[in-house]
């Protein structure tokens, strides 16, 4: 299986991911770990992060909280061997843009840390153990202030929107119902802008990793194993079907398939899906693979514009083109 590759949240050691990384079976999984002592942009984090993937094997990314925006930056423009990107917790822009003002000025406000009890509400909220908390204290001890104060502001100040619409690779979003930090607001702004973005909703605070490891690997691993098998091609016997599909035939199948498609962008797999509840009647036997090669064929001839890669029909999304 392809590798995971895990980039931390506020506190950039990485040393919060320990349970989650356990809990994962049968991944190799790679923790990225940002300079505890050295300010940084958004940018510069990217091309740390990006200095740190491998280049050899097939990987996926996981985005944790504050490093939503670096993992969407880097697969908008991906490396060839990305497969996927898991978002956790995370935003596509200020998920607080009440406070988006002080951005410019946060950076510039005396060094003060947040004491664990006055932070435990906003990232546990219910769930701590003396474990956790000590493992948290431990991890944002080693960060100097003036980095967090520089992270912080540049969560205020962040809009990678344009960077979301550009990313290819499938993507899943972990998303924890009790989130009192990162409100549900961020993840649909996230889905809005790409439907095809599956969700996985986990009853837990905004330290979902690290309070339901267990639930987080068995969705990251599903992600990882099946959800993310291209469209396999046609087999002999469905070879043969399709064979004896009459001009007739393939007219009406692309009609249907133009018909189940908008001016909204809608996943191919649902256009697929209504399209033989449409015809099964009539064109019996079809399988779901050849009609999504024909979606496939109705972007190539310009009748639809397309986002995410067309082999997978889950993770692809179509809408009529003008």
């Amino acid at each position: 299986m392809a590798t995971l590759v895990l980039l931390p949240g506020l506190d950039g050691t990485g040393e919060l991911f320990t349970a989650f990384v356990h809990a994962m079976t049968g991944v190799d999984a790679r923790v990225v770990s940002y300079p505890p002592d050295r300010p940084m942009s958004y940018a510069e984090h990217v091309a740390f992060a990006r200095s740190q993937l491998p280049q050899d094997e097939d990987y996926f990314l996981l985005a944790e909280s504050f490093s939503g925006p670096v993992g969407i930056s880097i697969a908008a423009a991906p490396p060839s061997r990305l497969k996927g990107l898991i978002l956790c917790c995370t935003f596509a822009s200020n998920p607080l843009p009440v406070f988006g003002p002080l951005a410019k000025i946060f950076g510039k406000l005396p060094a003060i840390r947040m004491p664990a009890a006055l932070a435990s509400p906003w990232l546990y909220s219910g769930r701590s153990t003396s474990e956790l908390r000590r493992a948290h204290e431990h991890a944002m001890s080693r960060v100097s202030p003036a980095v967090l104060r520089a992270r912080v502001a540049a969560v205020l100040g962040v809009d990678c929107r344009a960077e979301l619409r550009l990313v290819k690779v499938p993507m899943l979003y972990l998303r924890a119902k009790a989130d009192r930090l990162i409100s549900a607001g961020a993840s649909r702004v996230i889905l809005e802008l790409r439907p095809d973005v599956e969700l996985v909703e986990i009853d837990a605070p905004h330290f979902l990793l690290q309070t339901e490891p267990q639930a987080c690997a068995r969705a990251v691993e599903k992600f990882m194993e099946h959800d993310l098998k291209p469209d396999p091609p046609l087999d002999v016997e469905q070879s043969l079907r399709v064979s004896k599909l009459t001009q007739e035939d393939l007219w009406d199948i692309d009609r249907e398939l133009l018909t189940q498609s908008a001016r909204s962008w809608r996943k191919v797999a649902r256009i697929v899906g209504n399209t033989i509840d449409k015809l099964s009647s009539r064109i019996p036997g079809v399988p779901d693979i050849y009609y999504a090669q024909r979606v496939r064929h109705l972007v190539e001839i310009g009748k639809l514009e397309s986002q995410g890669d067309l082999h997978y029909m889950r993770h692809s999304e179509v809408r009529l083109r003008g």
